[in-house]
């Protein structure tokens, strides 16, 4: 259970630094995605006893870089079809999804992977806010690390709710080039954040955020993944049919919810959809 204290933090800062209290979960997670790489790189396989967060730290130094993105599908791939994983998702953040979110939850269907080897400007992800491409600000962005990630550009950066507005103002009328520019101008505005492996970062996909070359001599992996309460708008500055049941899935229903779904069906006479 979070403290007000926890509650508050987030309020004013828009995201969340906890440890999980599953960590058999998030080494679930950690492992799944280990067997899943080295099914596309066998010298991993010898590997397999070894400290699997100090082992992703040098992953760059047992796969090819030019195969970094066949490996990440194939991962993606991987953990996108075992149910297991998906629950194990929700259980290593779910006191703080419980706190922040309610305990009707909506899951989003994809879960996803970031590999950042150094020195890899393919895997950069630029400054944005997904409010402006098409999510709800009614979700959060559950965020787990797989390893220690530090705070520097091995890590991820995010702005405050105070600075957020004055520099989504420009990056709404930039594009992808002036982007870079905007983060330059504003860095010192922007928090790197330290994060350890058995943590979860929760935050709001309202605030900008994103993350740079990785400059360290250590590869981060991360998974991400939305959730939000069941019954808040889905489609909120778009059209863009993420809702259920196109890109989220519904993770827990009360009894009570479960019955007014039915009801709404029978008198509409079509499948409930959340956005009515």
């Amino acid at each position: 259970m979070l403290t007000d204290k926890e509650i508050i933090s987030f309020q004013k800062n828009g995201y969340l630094i906890k440890k999980s209290k599953e960590l058999d979960s998030i080494d679930y997670l950690q492992n799944k995605v280990f067997n899943l790489i080295s099914k596309k790189n066998k010298k991993l396989i010898n590997l397999s006893k070894s400290n699997k967060t100090v082992l992703f730290q040098k992953l760059h130094r047992h796969i090819n870089k030019k195969s970094l993105n066949e490996i990440r599908l194939s991962v993606v791939k991987g953990i996108n079809s075992d149910s297991k994983f998906y629950k194990s998702y929700y259980r290593s953040a779910a006191e703080m999804l419980d706190g922040l979110v309610g305990n009707e939850i909506a899951m989003q269907k994809k879960i996803n992977i970031s590999i950042q080897i150094p020195n890899d400007d393919k895997s950069m992800l630029p400054m944005h806010s997904d409010i402006y491409a098409g999510e709800s600000p009614f979700e959060v962005v559950a965020w787990i690390p797989l390893t220690d990630v530090k705070k520097s550009t091995h890590s991820m950066f995010i702005t405050s709710p105070k600075e957020n507005p004055k520099i989504n103002k420009e990056v709404t009328k930039s594009n992808n080039k002036t982007v870079i520019k905007i983060f330059n101008k504003y860095r010192k505005k922007f928090k790197f954040l330290d994060i350890k492996f058995g943590e979860v970062l929760i935050f709001t996909p309202i605030l900008l955020h994103g993350n740079v070359v990785n400059k360290t001599k250590e590869t981060r992996i991360s998974l991400n993944c939305r959730f939000k309460s069941l019954l808040t708008p889905y489609d909120v500055f778009s059209k863009t049919h993420r809702n259920i049941p196109h890109f989220f899935k519904p993770l827990i229903i009360k009894p009570l919810t479960k019955i007014g779904f039915n009801f709404i069906n029978a008198v509409n006479k079509k499948k409930y959809n959340p956005n009515l």
